[in-house]
């Protein structure tokens, strides 16, 4: 893989994936919107090129490029449960499907997600049934059987990751993580959960590394992407205040919630194909996010 396309590389796990490539000399086109507010991640990055295209407009890519060797699709955008905003993101991928295959490339890489299974109290692998229960993960589940079909018709191999809980520097301001770390950086008590049920966290890097082994090795298929060792969330909670700031006392059952969604996750397949394995565990992944805030 000497050349990709990249959308969503300004978001989170884009951004990440985007210095992941560059860092082992791929060149990649990086496609935004026209006056994006976070073109900015882009400044100083070299071995890229900007291309102004919204997916709106995303048949237009090949006038903008020629060739390339692997899509990588990340660009998803709607509120959770906005199916109205969701669904448009199913024609906008399908689009970008089509001009991947305008472009000769050898590999269409789309991100999924663990919302594809709903709610599971047991280990999820591959070959788990799916049955999400959000309009995000009704739309990317469509949207991969719809991919799926299309990428059959058109020989274009398809990969579809289904990521699970990835955290780092420049997360959503409204995960977890995002969410403690402001709480005990004020000395504020967070609103927690009992925290019993089991979860799961990956460094943004080690996703990010996984993503890129999978373009350059040529995996196709479906695959899930976790850490792979799960704990009670309230441990997890734990060792993040103690690595912040430890005099913040905790107070799990605080919130409450109906449904408790849990995270135990299989990765047998992406660690046996890929030779992948994550080497930054939860405690070294928060005090990189600490050193850089």
């Amino acid at each position: 893989m000497k050349t990709a396309v990249l959308t969503g590389g300004t978001g989170f796990l884009g951004h990440w994936l985007l210095k992941e490539l560059v860092k082992n000399s791929v060149f990649v086109y990086v496609l935004v919107r026209k006056n994006s507010r976070r073109r900015e991640r882009l400044n100083h990055i070299q071995g890229i090129e900007i291309i102004e295209l919204g997916m709106d407009k995303i048949s237009e890519l090949p006038k903008h490029v020629k060739m390339a060797d692997v899509f990588y699709h990340l660009a998803w955008e709607g509120a959770r449960n906005d199916f109205s905003s969701q669904t448009k993101n199913i024609i906008y991928s399908v689009n970008a499907m089509q001009a991947a295959h305008k472009l000769d490339v050898k590999q269409f890489i789309m991100t999924g997600s663990q919302a594809e299974y709903g709610i599971c109290h047991e280990q999820v692998d591959e070959n788990h049934p799916l049955n999400p229960n959000t309009a995000y993960g009704a739309c990317k589940l469509a949207c991969y059987n719809i991919l799926k079909v299309l990428s059959e018709q058109i020989a274009l191999p398809l990969t579809w990751i289904r990521v699970f809980s990835v955290y780092g520097e420049g997360d959503n301001p409204n995960t977890l993580i995002s969410y403690l770390f402001r709480c005990f950086q004020e000395n504020e008590t967070p609103k927690l959960t009992k925290g019993t049920q089991q979860w799961d966290f990956l460094y943004a890097e080690d996703a990010a590394f996984a993503l890129y082994l999978l373009g350059q090795k040529s995996k196709c298929g479906s695959f899930n992407l976790a850490y792979g060792e799960s704990r009670p969330l309230k441990e997890f909670v734990m060792e993040a205040r103690n690595l912040i700031n430890p005099d913040v006392e905790l107070d799990f059952g605080l919130h409450v919630i109906s449904d408790t969604v849990e995270l135990r996750v299989n990765v047998d397949k992406i660690k046996n194909e890929l030779g992948w394995e994550p080497f930054i565990d939860f405690g070294k992944g928060i005090l990189r996010m600490k050193g850089c805030l």
